[in-house]
């Protein structure tokens, strides 16, 4: 490094050895993050890492080096006298040290291309201000033009759906409900909402970039905004329009709701039956097992009918004699098989008995899929099912009046409404509402409705599929029918009781799957990969905002809130 300016050993040696710090200490880092400007002056810029020592150093060698080694220009204002700097710094980007230095020394850095002008500071604002005022004449002579913008996949004003009119509700049965309620749902509409009174379209973003002499308009017929400003701004709006006339990515909703029901009894009984004759008609008779019941026979005395006890051997079955007869609760429920047995006649005695025994095995699966397409951001219904008529009668209360009949329709229906928001990440967020509702057998009056009903939030990926809800209901149940005493001795007690074991358990699942689908501008399918690129570039804003609310007209059905007053608007 050549010293133009030294004029003395000591001051050159100083140099020097500056010099030779910062040449050995300056690196470059090789895995830098990504920055928004490789250029000084730019947001988010940052220089190499450098060392630096130096006392008493004039600033002019320093931005010498810095000319030399990072390749920057410098041009010094004849106002800029020789300042001696001192400066002790460690791996610091080289534009932060620039700008301590020079905001030490109250200097200021004008960026005019590849040039960077050092001057003072004081005369950097005065400069500033006098070409503010000169781009503001500039503004107020410049012509005005009218350019016509024409949208295919942004909304001027509005939405579709606010612009769809009935074509957007539901119409069917009675009573009318909200666009994506069920009357008899009981959920609420949390996954199918409208946002209404939220999405303005593009038109509220351009006003607030327009200048002050800038209007706006929209003509929703053919969804073309009409705009009106200097050159300058009409290409930044025709820029930022371009960008946000993109289609969205759209997305298809599966949802599954399973519902698995699965049952189990068994059932087993023993049933007894005995008697024993004695002399002169006496007789002793025990019975768990429902036999003959006792015979009417006319009294020859006095015509009556009464119950007489017909008391004997049965030929081909349970012995008679019971007067009071067993309900049969130690029999089998599910008696699908039944052994008999009786001794016949033996002595004076009889004995009978009966075996039923009975299993029982269910299983039930019942699966919904309801499946729908949104794009993103945008709230999709689909709906299946019936509706109820519910007949509801009020007495009248004046004297003679007929009766008031209502009737009511009850929707029962297979549901999904969803709302979904994509990513950049890949991932899906879902507000989403899953209804599978039927109606109940019934014998008589209005029918019962059972439900299987989820709403949740939950993000999933794409092509990915997760459960988002589920139930377990698992009933066991063990009854016995015993004869007090008898069913507690060891081994005979069995033949005087019976078991009955059952078992139901029903499952309900939710499941969710999203498939995300992407297309380019023309519409056509892309290979559905995220993409890791940096979306656009800043925009600079090349005039003054400052566009008052009332220079951009919006349609009269709209019922927007104006845009709020900036600063320095007209009044």
């Amino acid at each position: 490094m050549k010293l133009t300016r030294s004029k003395n050993v000591f001051r050159g040696t100083i140099v020097f050895v500056f010099a030779t710090l910062m040449s050995i200490s300056a690196t470059v880092s090789a895995q830098q993050a990504p920055q928004a400007c490789k250029t000084y002056g730019c947001a988010g810029f940052e220089g190499e890492r450098i060392s630096l020592n130096v006392v008493n150093t004039d600033i002019r060698d320093i931005l010498n080096y810095i000319s030399e080694q990072y390749k920057i220009n410098f041009v010094i204002d004849k106002a800029v006298e020789k300042v001696p700097v001192t400066v002790n710094v460690n791996n610091v980007p080289w534009n932060v040290t620039l700008d301590t230095v020079l905001r030490a020394q109250e200097l200021g850095v004008k960026v005019n291309g590849p040039i960077l002008r050092i001057a003072k500071a004081a005369a950097l604002a005065t400069e500033n201000e006098i070409e503010s005022k000169i781009r503001d004449g500039q503004l107020d002579s410049a012509p005005l033009v009218t350019e016509f913008i024409r949208l295919n996949y942004a909304f001027g004003f509005g939405t579709l759906s606010g612009q769809a009119g009935q074509a957007g509700q539901f119409t069917a049965g009675v009573n009318p409900t909200p666009a994506g309620m069920s009357s008899g749902s009981g959920m609420s509409q949390g996954g199918t909402s409208t946002m209404t009174g939220q999405d303005t379209g593009i038109i509220g973003i351009v006003r607030k970039r327009l200048s002050r002499r800038g209007t706006v308009e929209v003509d929703v017929r053919s969804n073309t905004i009409i705009v009106t400003d200097v050159t300058e701004n009409i290409d930044a709006v025709k820029k930022l329009v371009k960008l946000l006339d993109q289609p969205e990515p759209q997305v298809e909703i599966e949802a599954r709701v399973v519902v698995a029901n699965k049952s189990f009894s068994r059932d087993l009984g023993v049933q007894l039956s005995g008697l024993v004759l004695g002399n002169n008609g006496a007789a002793i008779s025990g019975a768990t097992l429902p036999g003959n019941a006792p015979v009417a026979q006319q009294n020859q005395n006095n015509n009556a009918s009464q119950q007489r006890l017909n008391t004997g051997f049965s030929p081909n079955g349970s012995p008679n004699g019971v007067v009071q007869q067993p309900n049969g609760t130690l029999g089998s429920a599910l008696a699908n098989t039944v052994i008999g047995l009786t001794t016949g006649q033996f002595g004076t005695a009889q004995i009978s008995a009966m075996l039923t025994m009975g299993e029982q095995k269910g299983q039930v699966k019942t699966i919904a899929t309801p499946r729908v397409t949104s794009l993103n951001n945008r709230p999709a219904v689909i709906s299946s099912g019936t509706s109820i008529p519910v007949t509801t009668v009020q007495p009248n209360s004046g004297v003679g009046s007929a009766a008031v009949v209502t009737t009511e329709y009850v929707e029962v229906p297979l549901r999904l409404g969803v709302t979904p928001q994509i990513t950049d990440a890949g991932t899906v967020i879902l507000n989403v509402v899953v209804e599978n509702s039927a109606v109940a057998s019934t014998t008589g009056g209005p029918p019962p409705i059972a439900k299987q009903q989820m709403q949740t939030q939950v993000m999933v990926p794409d092509g990915g599929t997760t459960v988002v809800g589920g139930a377990l209901f698992d009933d066991e149940r063990e009854d016995q029918y015993r004869t007090p005493g008898l069913s507690r001795i060891p081994g005979i007690g069995k033949l005087f009781k019976r078991k009955a074991v059952a078992r139901n358990t029903n499952e309900l699942l939710f499941f969710i799957t999203v498939r995300i689908s992407r297309s380019d501008y023309f519409g056509n399918p892309t290979s559905g990969k995220v993409p890791t690129d940096k979306k656009t570039d800043p925009i600079v804003q090349p005039v003054p905002l400052g566009n008052p609310p009332t220079n951009s007209a919006q349609p009269a059905a709209a019922n927007s809130e104006p845009a709020p007053k900036k600063p320095g608007d007209q009044q």
